[in-house]
């Protein structure tokens, strides 16, 4: 049986990074509140299939129910929502029904985040810069979610919105470079430019037809 680590034994040092497919699955998420909110959007995000318990939803949390891409029970938690959860956030005002969801989902082996209390997780969500597909989070093993924010806020000026398209269009060219028919010398130097800045620099000022054009020079030229 793993073991599930407490008090003293937290260290953010041992957390390891994974990037979750939630599409399709059942995500619990218990609170109606601001926090909880974000946490529903999050979830949407990745196509999850989300409950959420609340007493006193927020209207934004009710909207989103109104629209069929939430099932929200307004109501108290109990023990038997987590039934069939494959992970749960705990994000109620209430310490002692977040403890409660968090004991029941270790139990059973859900994975539990429960909101501002880091020694009852099992996973941090962490701070997430969104840029197309491109994801980058970063996490302080909950000991500062305000730095990680930061530290989001730094990245997301490096990497502005453009970002997001360049590397949707760099997939697309990564297809291309591949059945080139090219020497694997040819196409690993195209690979290795298009993830370059230059390449990025070119994207931005001129379009993604003269990033090709330049592709192609490195590809066909002899």
């Amino acid at each position: 049986m793993p073991q599930i680590l407490d008090g003293d034994d937290l260290n953010g040092q041992d957390l390891y990074p994974v990037f979750l497919k939630l599409r399709g699955k059942r995500c619990l998420v218990v609170g109606g509140g601001r926090v909880a909110y974000r946490k529903i959007l999050d979830l949407l995000d990745c196509g999850a299939d989300i409950t959420a318990v609340a007493e006193e939803p927020i209207p934004e949390c009710i909207d989103i129910a109104a629209k069929g891409e939430l099932t929200l029970l307004v109501r108290r938690f109990r023990p038997e929502d987590i039934e069939g959860a494959f992970l749960v956030f705990a994000a109620t005002d209430d310490d002692s029904v977040n403890a409660e969801v968090s004991a029941l989902a270790r139990c059973k082996g859900i994975l539990v985040n429960v909101v501002d209390d880091p020694l009852k997780c099992d996973f941090f969500s962490g701070s997430v810069v969104k840029r197309g597909p491109l994801r980058i989070a970063v996490s302080t093993g909950g000991s500062s979610p305000l730095i990680a924010q930061k530290i989001r806020g730094e990245l997301e000026e490096q990497y502005r919105e453009s970002y997001g398209d360049f590397i949707e269009t760099a997939g697309e060219m990564r297809k291309d470079i591949l059945a080139s028919g090219c020497t694997e010398e040819r196409k690993s130097l195209s690979l290795h430019w298009l993830a370059g800045e230059e390449a990025y620099t070119i994207f931005k000022n001129s379009g993604k037809e003269t990033v090709w054009e330049e592709l192609k020079k490195i590809l066909f030229s002899f």
